[in-house]
């Protein structure tokens, strides 16, 4: 019995898509200041766990509180900024080093 030889694949005549050019870079609009930024309280900071809910307070200094300031400053157009917190997120000693410890 002579066995049946199946011919070649053929090679796919499909045309490969172009690429289309690269788009040219964005133009990044420059951040603005619309202003001062008058709040009814200093700039504060915290740290919360995300674990177990904890929360302490993070201790800013005069520059912390100046750039945290500068950064509302840079608040979209038609927004105010009453207030600024600044909040850290992580895991406290206890629930690193507890019993339940990763």
């Amino acid at each position: 019995m002579a066995s049946a030889r199946r011919p070649a694949p053929r090679p796919s005549r499909r045309r490969t898509p172009r690429s289309a050019p690269p788009a040219p870079p964005r133009a990044v609009p420059p951040r603005r200041n619309p202003g001062p930024v008058e709040t009814t309280e200093d700039p504060h900071s915290h740290i919360v766990c995300h674990a177990c809910g904890r929360i302490q307070t993070v201790e800013l200094s005069d520059l912390d509180r100046h750039l945290l300031t500068e950064l509302a400053g840079l608040r979209p157009d038609g927004w105010s900024v009453d207030r600024i917190a600044f909040s850290l997120a992580g895991a406290c000693r206890r629930c690193r080093e507890g019993p339940d410890a990763p």
